[in-house]
């Protein structure tokens, strides 16, 4: 009966999910850190790993604006500062779902980089917040030491930052600072095979759905899934899943398509404009085209003892997790639900 309320208690939790991973976005993250006078302690000294977040931008579809000119204007600024910005990348790519997360995170243990440089745009106002990585396992935790400054003009905050690293009381010892900014790559999510397929043994074995959403909503697509499932505590780790019963798993990526396709080892070339999203139900076809600049999800099952990854026979993403949840399980009881 616990379990039971406690599941309850974290449906109500994330009935309202955010436009990222659908968990707190990375601009309310920045909200929760402790803020005062004095810059991180050696941040004059040690590198830094720059974050950005700014507004989408509605055009044909919603896409994601260009984060990177962002970049290309502040990285002059953090170099007279003083301050190592060593290499961008967007703050939805990162948090984009638990197994891109996680596989970002261990990209950067042996790195030596220090610091975080969020520069976010948010309601017209341009802010950049400079403190710590939290640890190997969490890029920032709610409560911990930062400095920020915020203004409508980005010139402006950049003046604002150079003038608080030329009086803070620390050794300036960051002399080969890029004078243009350097991108990071996502790194692959898959550790074990990668199935373009869906594994008959789904159907001999309980699969394992994390909460991310309202539970009722969840349920009613997964009715459509023909094999067994029970919800999950998302923080809960694989090894504790899989003793409880669960020998699969589902997750899914959210973050531009081009940047699912790469995470997920899709092929991908720089002259494709869009993609094309299948699912077929009864027999019947539904397809869609979306830029590669549209945030869309992709949802994907994982054997979680092998790591083996079942992503499906088709593209089937979608702006919306109830449209690519859906276009998953109707393309996955398609091919093996025997009719």
């Amino acid at each position: 009966m616990r379990k039971l309320y406690f599941l309850l208690a974290l449906a109500a939790a994330y009935a309202y999910p955010a436009s990222s991973q659908d968990q707190v976005s990375f601009i309310t993250k920045l909200d929760s850190l402790q803020y005062s006078a004095s810059m991180p302690d050696d941040v004059l000294s040690t590198k830094s790993l720059g974050i950005i977040q700014i507004p989408n931008i509605k055009k044909r579809q919603t896409m994601r604006g260009d984060w990177k000119a962002l970049a290309s204007t502040a990285q002059p600024g953090f170099k007279k500062a003083g301050i190592d910005v060593v290499s961008y990348y967007y703050a939805d790519d990162i948090y984009s779902g638990k197994e891109s997360f996680d596989a970002f995170m261990g990209n950067f243990k042996d790195r030596e980089i220090e610091n975080i440089v969020a520069i976010t745009q948010d309601n017209g106002i341009y802010r950049i917040v400079l403190t710590k990585i939290h640890d190997e396992n969490t890029l920032v935790k709610a409560g911990q030491q930062a400095w920020k400054t915020e203004n409508a003009d980005l010139s402006a905050a950049l003046n604002n930052l150079y003038r608080a690293a030329a009086n803070a009381s620390q050794d300036k010892q960051n002399l080969l600072i890029m004078e243009t900014p350097e991108y990071g790559e996502m790194p692959k999510t898959i550790k074990g095979k990668r199935g373009e397929y869906y594994d008959v043994n789904f159907s001999s074995e309980k699969l394992a759905v994390p909460i991310f959403a309202d539970t009722s909503k969840i349920s009613q697509i997964m009715a459509q899934y023909p094999y067994k499932y029970g919800y999950v505590d998302p923080s809960s780790e694989e090894k504790k899943i899989r003793a409880d019963g669960h020998q699969y798993i589902l997750y899914y990526i959210h973050t531009t398509g081009k940047a699912v396709k790469e995470m997920l080892e899709y092929p991908v070339t720089d002259t494709e404009t869009d993609y094309v999203s299948e699912a077929t139900k009864d027999g019947m076809p539904r397809v869609n085209s979306y830029h590669v600049n549209t945030p869309v999800y992709k949802f994907y099952i994982k054997h979680i003892y092998t790591g083996n990854v079942f992503l499906g026979k088709k593209w089937d993403a979608a702006p919306t997790w109830e449209e690519a949840l859906n276009n998953y399980l109707d393309n996955l009881r398609n091919e093996l639900v025997r009719k």
